[in-house]
C-alpha cells in the first residue's frame, strides 16, 4: 500500500490543535486541571507548537496506577492534560482516519462505525450468511499491550508513513514511556496497537482465506466448517504473534457454535439469538439490587446510579434481552415512575425499549 505523506504540517496547525485541546479537555475527568489550562490556553498551545515546531517536545513523566478489571489486575499509565493529551489528540486527528484505511473492515476497537456492536454483527452475518460454518476459534493475545516489540513497532509505522518529521515524534512518543510495550490509557495506543496486528489480519484473511474472521483489539474469532481447519489456522496464527514478539493465550478454544455460541465482547452469540455474557448478566442484577434497595430506602439515584442504568439499557439493546429486563431495569423504572411520574430519563428509556420491542 501507498505510504502516508504530508501529515505533520496538518497535525500542529493551529486549527487541529484547538481541536485537540477541546477533546482532551472533554475527556479529561479532572475539572481542576482543565480549568488551569484554559486560563491560559491560546498561550499555551501556542507554547506547544513551538515544541513541536522545533521538535523539543518530549513526553512528561508518566504516573503510573492499577486497576481491576474483573480479577485482571492492569497497569494504567496517566500523562497531564498539557502538553501530552493535546498532542496525543493532535495525532490521532491527524493521522488515525488515514492508518484505519490500511486496517480490514473485521478490525475493530479505537475505530468509528467499529465498536462492540459491528463486531457481534459481523459474526451473527457470518453465520446468517453461510450455514455450513459449525465451529469457531477463539483465542487472544497474552498481555498484548505491555509484549509490543517497540522497534517492530517503529518499522510498522514506517512502512505506512513517509512523513520523516512525524515519523520522529512518534519515535519519541514510544520511546519516552519507560517501560516494555504500550502504555495503557494513550490516546495513541490503540491506534498503534491496530497497526501492529494489521499485516496478521491481512495475512489471514487473504493468503490463509480467513473469510470469517474478526478482531477485537487483541480478542479474535475465527469461524469456519471444521475443527481440523481451524486447528491448522490456530498454529498459524500463533506462529505469526511469535514472529512478531507477541504469544497466544493457552486458554484458546475451538468449538461446536450451537451447543455453547460464541463468548465475544460481553455477548454469548448463537446461530439464531445473542445473549448477554454469563458476567455481565450477574452484575446488572447486582447493580438492580443495589439500586432499588437504595430506592426503598428513601435515596434518590446518583448520577452514577442514572449512568449504570442507560448503560445496561444500551447493553440489552443489542441482544435478546427481553426477559433479563424485565427482572431488573424495568423494576427499577417502575419503581421511579410511582415515585417520579414526571422523570424524563426514565421516560426516554422506556420510550427506546418500547421501540425496539415493537
Amino acid at each position: 500500500m501507498r505510504r502516508i505523506g504530508d501529515i505533520w504540517p496538518d497535525i500542529i496547525a493551529d486549527a487541529n490543535l484547538m481541536e485537540a485541546s477541546g477533546l482532551a479537555c472533554r475527556s479529561r475527568r479532572d475539572k481542576k486541571e482543565v480549568a488551569r489550562f484554559k486560563e491560559k490556553e491560546t498561550i499555551l498551545l501556542r507554547k506547544l507548537k513551538s515544541s513541536l515546531v522545533d521538535h523539543t517536545y518530549h513526553s512528561s513523566k508518566y504516573r503510573i496506577f492499577q486497576v481491576n478489571e474483573n480479577g485482571k489486575i492492569r497497569d494504567i499509565a496517566d500523562l497531564p492534560l498539557y502538553p501530552d493529551r493535546i498532542f496525543h489528540w493532535a495525532i490521532a486527528l491527524g493521522l488515525e482516519e488515514k492508518l484505519n484505511r490500511k486496517l480490514i473492515d473485521q478490525t475493530h476497537a479505537s475505530r468509528p462505525g467499529h465498536g462492540i456492536h459491528s463486531a457481534v454483527n459481523d459474526i451473527r452475518n457470518y453465520i446468517r450468511k453461510d450455514g455450513r460454518i459449525k465451529y469457531a476459534l477463539k483465542t487472544d493475545v497474552s498481555k498484548f499491550f505491555p509484549s509490543v516489540d517497540k522497534n517492530i513497532l517503529k518499522s510498522k509505522l514506517r512502512g505506512a508513513i513517509k512523513d520523516k518529521d512525524l515519523i520522529f515524534e512518534l519515535d519519541k512518543l514510544i520511546d519516552d514511556y519507560p517501560y516494555p510495550g504500550l502504555p495503557i490509557g494513550n490516546r495513541t495506543s490503540p491506534m498503534f496497537a491496530n497497526l501492529y496486528l494489521s499485516e496478521m489480519d491481512h495475512t489471514m484473511k487473504e493468503i490463509h482465506h480467513c473469510h470469517y474472521y474478526v478482531r477485537y483489539m487483541d480478542d479474535i474469532v475465527v469461524l469456519g466448517y471444521s475443527k481440523q481447519w481451524l486447528h491448522q489456522i490456530r498454529k498459524v496464527m500463533s506462529s505469526y504473534l511469535n514472529e512478531i514478539g507477541l504469544k497466544m493465550k493457552e486458554n484458546w478454544q475451538v468449538f461446536p457454535i450451537d451447543s455453547r455460541g460464541i463468548d465475544f465482547v460481553g455477548y454469548r452469540i448463537f446461530t439464531d439469538h445473542i445473549l448477554l455474557r454469563k458476567r455481565i448478566k450477574n452484575n446488572l442484577k447486582k447493580a438492580t439490587g443495589r439500586i432499588l434497595s437504595n430506592i426503598e430506602s428513601d435515596r434518590r439515584l446518583t448520577e452514577h446510579d442514572r449512568g449504570t442504568i442507560a448503560s445496561y439499557n444500551g447493553i440489552l439493546l443489542f441482544c435478546n434481552g427481553y426477559n433479563l429486563r424485565c427482572s431488573t431495569l424495568s423494576k427499577i423504572e417502575q419503581k421511579m415512575k410511582d415515585l417520579e411520574p414526571k422523570d424524563s430519563f426514565f421516560s426516554a428509556i422506556s420510550n427506546g425499549s418500547k421501540e425496539l420491542t415493537e
